[in-house]
């Protein structure tokens, strides 16, 4: 009996000072968090400051001021959450638990978003390469129909890969629908006019931009891809966050600016996006007033379509914008996801040759703290916790 009840004794003693160690874990995450949201909140202070200039205009500061403010909340999500992944993270799925798809699907989710390869390493991958160029194809609706495929392959339960599916369309739209396309109409119109050389006549009936034939297909493609765009950002509202770490419960990161709306400030764009979609349908339909009957497959309308495609694209680069890394976190807050060779949707990884490398010490130690628990018992009476 005395060893039993010295067994349960002994045990009771382990169990607290797990318990305790697990309290004093929590209190020094809790601890760092308070003083780094304090040196956080000091940031938008000192950016003012530092881009404030004597002989700036009143109205720019203010300007200045307003967007620091507008953006702040957002960047200081996005800060708080890495220091808690970095305190708090909780352990990861094995690769084995995370669902795949089929052969065909894997081998292009791989090809154009594998989750272990980086930029450098994906450049010497020709179907990268290949899968790459082919949005830019301006002609035949080459670029709107690889969309849709794109679009038809893709995770869309997983929030980043829509809002990313949305961002490289518009983007892609913004290249290929307005600086290429743009080109290509200026030298068919320089073809058709000044290459005749002729005061009184031209050729741009069956020469010139939108006359090949082939301009209310893409443009019904077109039309077709805008609606994948939508139900893209319609798919948002029950998508999840794939990319996002789990935390063990130490440390609660409340939700501010535009982070408790999935897609973030997105949707503000696409309503922009609308916008522009109907000026150009104006200019379509006004140029079809204008000829007799209503003649649709009249040559001017042509024109005018393929002028509208152009116009929409070149209003596009807001979106190509929200492509560069920083600013699609601080704006989406969707956290990157990629695809293994079994076509599952999972978080990127570092390269094997980097996942080498020695891992960052935690923040707090297990060592760290049962040297403090020593230091605490040497200086309670009897030099124990068991009570």
């Amino acid at each position: 009996k005395a060893k039993e009840l010295a067994h349960e004794q002994s045990q009771k003693a382990g169990d607290m000072m797990r318990h305790a160690r697990e309290l004093m874990l929590d209190w020094v995450k809790k601890k760092i968090q308070r003083q780094t949201e304090r040196v956080i909140d000091m940031l938008p202070g000192l950016a003012k400051n530092a881009l404030e200039d004597e002989d700036m205009p009143r109205w720019v500061s203010k300007s200045k001021d307003c967007v620091i403010d507008g953006m702040w909340p957002d960047a200081r999500q996005e800060i708080l959450w890495e220091m808690a992944v970095f305190l708090d993270r909780d352990g990861e799925k094995e690769i084995s638990e995370i669902k795949g798809c089929d052969c065909f699907r894997a081998f292009f989710r791989y090809h154009m978003f594998p989750y272990d390869k980086s930029f450098w390493a994906q450049i010497w991958d020709p179907w990268f390469i290949l899968f790459s160029l082919i949005p830019l194809i301006p002609i035949f609706g080459v670029n709107v129909g690889w969309f849709a495929f794109v679009f038809l392959i893709i995770d869309k339960s997983d929030a980043f890969q829509l809002v990313q599916f949305i961002l490289s369309f518009k983007g892609m739209a913004f290249l290929s629908q307005g600086i290429i396309k743009a080109m290509v109409g200026f030298a068919m119109y320089m073809s058709c006019v000044t290459a005749v050389a002729d005061a009184s006549e031209h050729n741009c009936e069956t020469h010139g931009p939108g006359s090949g034939g082939d301009v209310w297909p893409t443009t019904a493609a077109f039309l077709v891809q805008l609606c994948l765009v939508w139900l893209a950002f319609l798919l948002l509202r029950c998508s999840k966050d794939k990319g996002r770490s789990s935390l063990r419960g130490s440390i609660d990161v409340q939700d501010e600016g535009s982070s408790s709306v999935k897609g973030g400030y997105i949707v503000y764009f696409l309503w922009y996006d609308l916008f522009a979609f109907i000026i150009c349908l104006g200019i379509v339909g006004f140029t079809v007033s204008t000829r007799p009957k209503y003649d649709f497959n009249d040559w001017p309308v042509h024109h005018a379509v393929f002028g509208a495609q152009v116009l929409y694209g070149m209003l596009s680069m807001p979106f190509f914008l929200f492509t560069l890394p920083i600013l699609q976190r601080l704006l989406t807050h969707a956290l990157p996801t990629a695809y293994d060779r079994n076509g599952a949707c999972r978080k990127p990884v570092k390269p094997a040759k980097k996942a080498k490398a020695a891992q960052a010490a935690p923040a707090v130690s297990e060592d760290e703290v049962d040297d403090l628990f020593a230091q605490i018992k040497k200086a309670m009476p009897g030099g124990s916790l068991v009570p």
